[in-house]
C-alpha cells in the first residue's frame, strides 16, 4: 500500500462537514464509504506511487505553461515550484490517501494546499481538467514503459544473435506438427526467433510513436479559454505535438491498447521459445541443457530438476490478452469521451501486464544465453527418423528426372519398408530402393550407395539449402549479418528516442529554473 490511509477531508478555506463532498460546493453528500473503500481507495492506491514523478513533471511543465502566457504571478509560479519538488522529494508516503477525494489528483492537490495553503495551492490547476492530466499521465507512463520494452527486446536480439553465431553448424531435427521434418542447426532456430522480435521491435515502434502526442491542454474535452501554449507543454514533456483534437485527446486510450498488443508479440514470441526449450530439455529428447540457476526442484522427489522458469514465461501471454481483451470490453459500448469504465477500469490491468514483460524480458535473456545445445544427442536424432526424406526425393527428381508426386510416393515406400525392417536411414540400400521404385512405379531404380549416403547425410542437407534462405552456413551466415545492421539502425532508433527525452527533461529544468529568477 503506497501512502497513508486517512479519512480527513481535505483542508481548503471551505471546511465540509462529514455529509459534504470533500470536494465539491455543488454535491451534498460525500462519496459513500462503501464507494470509498471498494472503488476508489483501491484505485488511488494502486495508481499514485507510479503517477507522481510523472505528475511531477506535468505540474512543472503546466506552470511554465500558465507563467508564459501570464496566467501566473512569478512569485506564486516560484513557491508552487518549490512546493511541488518538495512533494517529489518526499515521495508517495508523504500523501494521506484518501477515497473521499476521488483521485490521484485530488490527493495530490489536497496534500499541496495542506502546505501552502488554498490561496496559493489552489491556483495550479488553472487551465486544465483531471481528463487532460490524467490522459498525460498515462502517455508518459506508456511511454517510459515501451522505452524499456524495447531495451529488453534489443538486448535479447543481441544475446540471440551473439548465440546464434556459435551454432550454425550445430545440426538438430527441425518439427512440423512436432514430428520430425528436416534438418536445420540450432544457431538457425535462434535466428528465426530473433527474427520474429524484429516485427515485434517495430510494432513497440509504431505503438511509441502513437503514444508520443500530449493530451495536454485539451481541458475536459473542449480545450480552455486561456492563452496555453500546448506546443510548450509537449516540448517540454518529451512528446512528438500535442494532440490536435480535444476530444479524440480525452476519450481515446487505443494508443495504450496499441503497446499492450505489441508487448502481447513480445510474450508471444518468447513464450513459443520457452515452449520448444521446455520439449527440448525433456529427459526423452535431451538436446538442450538448462543451467540449474533457472529451475526448481521438487519438495517431495529429490532427484527432480523442474523448469519452472520456462513455465512462467510460457504462460505470460495470457496475462496479456486478459488485460487486452478487459480494454477492448471496456471501449466497446463506451461514449466517445471520457469516461471512467474505459479510461480507468478498463485499463486497471494493462500496467501490470506491461511491466510484467518487461520484467521477463531479462530472464528470457538469461535462457537463451544459458542454454546449452546437446551436439551429440542433436546430430543422432537428426539422422535417426527420416529428416532427410525429402533430400532423397530430391535426388529422384534431379537424378532419374521424375515427377516430384511420384519421387514422394517411391520415397514414402523406401521409407515405410526401412522402418519395417528396422533399418536406419543411413543403412538404406540401393536394393531396397529398387524394391520400392519396383512396388510404386514398376520398375527398379538403381542408385549407387554413395548417393544414398549423401542424401541421407543431415550435415548435407543442410549444407545443400543455399540461397534460400535456409540453414546452410552461408546463408544463415548472411541472415546473420542483416540481423546485425537492422539490430544497429534499431539502437540507433531506441538512442534517438532517449536523446530526445534527455532534452526535454534539460528543458523542462532550465524552464523551471526560469520561474525563480
Amino acid at each position: 500500500m503506497y501512502g497513508r490511509f486517512c479519512n480527513d477531508p481535505m483542508n481548503t478555506t471551505h471546511t465540509p462537514s462529514q455529509a459534504e463532498s470533500a470536494v465539491s460546493g455543488l454535491l451534498r453528500h460525500a462519496l459513500a464509504p462503501e464507494a470509498q473503500h471498494g472503488i476508489f481507495l483501491p484505485w488511488i492506491q494502486a495508481g499514485f506511487a507510479a503517477s507522481l514523478p510523472l505528475l511531477t513533471q506535468v505540474n512543472q511543465a503546466h506552470l511554465a505553461a500558465l507563467d508564459a502566457a501570464g496566467l501566473i504571478d512569478r512569485g506564486h509560479a516560484a513557491a508552487l515550484a518549490r512546493e511541488i519538488a518538495a512533494l517529489d522529494t518526499a515521495g508517495a508516503d508523504a500523501f494521506a490517501l484518501d477515497g473521499a477525494l476521488e483521485d490521484v489528483y485530488f490527493n495530490y492537490e489536497a496534500e499541496l494546499i495542506r502546505r501552502v495553503g488554498p490561496e496559493l495551492g489552489g491556483r495550479l490547476h488553472l487551465a486544465r481538467s483531471r481528463n487532460d492530466l490524467q490522459s498525460t499521465l498515462d502517455r508518459m507512463r506508456a511511454r517510459d514503459v515501451a522505452v524499456t520494452l524495447l531495451t529488453e527486446t534489443l538486448r535479447l536480439r543481441r544475446a540471440l544473435l551473439a548465440r546464434a553465431d556459435g551454432f550454425l553448424d550445430c545440426v538438430m531435427p527441425g518439427y512440423t506438427h512436432m514430428q520430425h521434418a528436416q534438418p536445420i542447426t540450432y544457431g538457425f532456430y535462434l535466428l528465426g526467433i530473433e527474427q520474429s522480435l524484429q516485427r515485434d521491435t517495430r510494432r513497440l515502434l509504431a505503438a511509441l510513436q502513437e503514444i508520443n502526442h500530449c493530451p495536454l491542454g485539451a481541458g475536459a474535452l473542449a480545450g480552455n479559454p486561456f492563452a496555453i501554449d500546448r506546443k510548450l507543454t509537449a516540448v517540454l514533456l518529451g512528446f512528438d505535438a500535442p494532440v490536435p483534437h480535444t476530444l479524440d485527446a480525452v476519450a481515446s486510450k487505443d494508443a495504450l491498447l496499441e503497446l499492450l498488443i505489441a508487448a502481447t508479440f513480445v510474450a508471444t514470441t518468447f513464450g513459443r521459445l520457452a515452449q520448444d526449450f521446455y520439449f527440448m530439455s525433456t529427459f526423452e529428447v535431451g538436446t538442450l541443457a538448462l543451467p540449474d540457476s533457472l529451475a526448481i526442484t521438487s519438495s517431495m522427489m529429490p532427484q527432480k530438476k523442474n523448469q519452472a522458469v520456462l513455465e512462467f514465461l510460457k504462460g505470460r501471454q495470457a496475462h496479456l490478452l486478459g488485460a487486452a481483451m478487459t480494454g477492448f470490453a471496456a471501449f466497446r459500448a463506451a461514449p466517445f469521451t471520457h469516461v471512467l469504465d474505459s479510461n480507468a477500469d478498463g485499463l486497471q490491468w494493462l500496467w501490470a501486464a506491461l511491466d510484467g514483460v518487461a520484467g521477463l524480458l531479462p530472464v528470457v535473456r538469461l535462457v537463451v544465453e544459458g542454454a546449452e545445445p546437446q551436439r551429440a544427442r542433436m546430430a543422432e536424432l537428426a539422422a535417426a527418423n527420416f529428416a532427410t526424406a525429402t533430400d532423397f526425393a530430391d535426388l529422384l527428381v534431379h537424378r532419374e528426372k521424375l515427377p516430384f508426386r511420384d519421387a514422394h510416393h517411391v520415397t514414402g515406400r523406401v521409407v515405410r519398408r526401412a522402418i519395417d525392417q528396422g533399418i536406419a536411414p543411413a543403412a538404406i540400400t540401393p536394393d531396397l530402393v529398387a524394391q520400392a521404385s519396383q512396388e510404386i512405379l514398376g520398375h527398379p531404380l538403381h542408385l549407387d550407395a554413395a548417393a544414398l549416403r549423401d542424401a541421407f547425410d543431415p550435415v548435407q542437407a543442410v549444407a545443400r539449402r543455399v540461397g534460400c534462405g535456409g540453414p546452410s552456413p552461408t546463408d544463415a551466415r548472411q541472415i546473420l549479418d542483416q540481423s546485425r545492421v537492422r539490430l544497429a539502425d534499431d539502437d540507433a532508433a531506441l538512442l534517438r528516442i532517449g536523446t530526445r527525452l534527455q532534452s526535454a527533461s534539460r528543458s523542462l529544468a532550465d524552464a523551471v529554473a526560469q520561474l525563480h529568477r
